[in-house]
C-alpha cells in the first residue's frame, strides 16, 4: 500500500469526519465524551481556513486511510514562543505499518519549522499502543513531558 499524504481540503469533509469518528471510538476518550458529527464537520470547515490549524490525511487507493491535525499556538508560559501541537493522528488498521503514519508524522513536523514552533507536542492516547508510540516518540528525539487525566463533570 503507497499511500499519498496531503493538505485536507474542504472537499475531504465526509471522509475525514468518518475517520474522526473511528478513532474517537478507539481512543479512551470515547467512554466519557460523545462524538459530535455535526459540531466536529464544523470545526473541520473551520480549521480548514485557519493558517494556525494543519490538517493532513493520507489516501491509498482514492481511500482516506488516515487523518492527523496540529495547532500552533503561543505558549502561556512565554507567549513569544509558539508551540505546535498534535492533535490527532489516525490509520486504519489496515494502513498501520505501511508507512503512511510516518509520512503524517513528517507533515506535523515540518509544519512546525515553516511556523517557526520553538517547540512541538506530541500525544499518546493511555491504551494499548501507548508503549509503541513512546519509543517511536523517543527515537524521534522527543522526551515525556505529562500525563493527561479526565474525569465527567457532573
Amino acid at each position: 500500500m503507497m499511500a499519498l499524504v496531503r493538505k485536507a481540503t474542504i472537499e475531504d469533509l465526509p471522509q475525514y469526519v468518518m475517520l474522526a469518528q473511528e478513532f474517537h471510538a478507539a481512543s479512551p476518550m470515547h467512554g466519557s465524551i460523545a462524538f459530535d458529527p455535526e459540531g466536529y464537520a464544523n470545526f473541520f470547515t473551520g480549521a480548514v481556513q485557519n493558517p494556525d490549524i494543519g490538517l493532513w490525511l493520507a489516501e491509498s487507493d482514492s481511500k482516506v486511510v488516515g487523518i492527523t491535525g496540529a495547532i500552533n499556538y503561543p505558549l502561556y508560559f512565554s507567549p513569544s514562543s509558539n508551540v505546535v501541537q498534535e492533535l490527532w493522528w489516525w490509520l486504519t488498521p489496515d494502513a498501520r505499518g505501511t508507512g503512511a503514519g510516518a509520512k503524517m508524522f513528517d507533515c506535523i513536523k515540518v509544519w512546525a519549522k515553516e511556523k517557526n514552533a520553538s517547540a512541538m507536542f506530541m500525544i499518546a492516547l493511555e491504551d494499548d499502543r501507548a508503549g509503541k508510540m513512546e519509543k517511536l516518540y523517543r527515537r524521534a528525539g522527543f522526551k515525556p513531558l505529562e500525563r493527561t487525566f479526565i474525569k465527567e463533570v457532573m
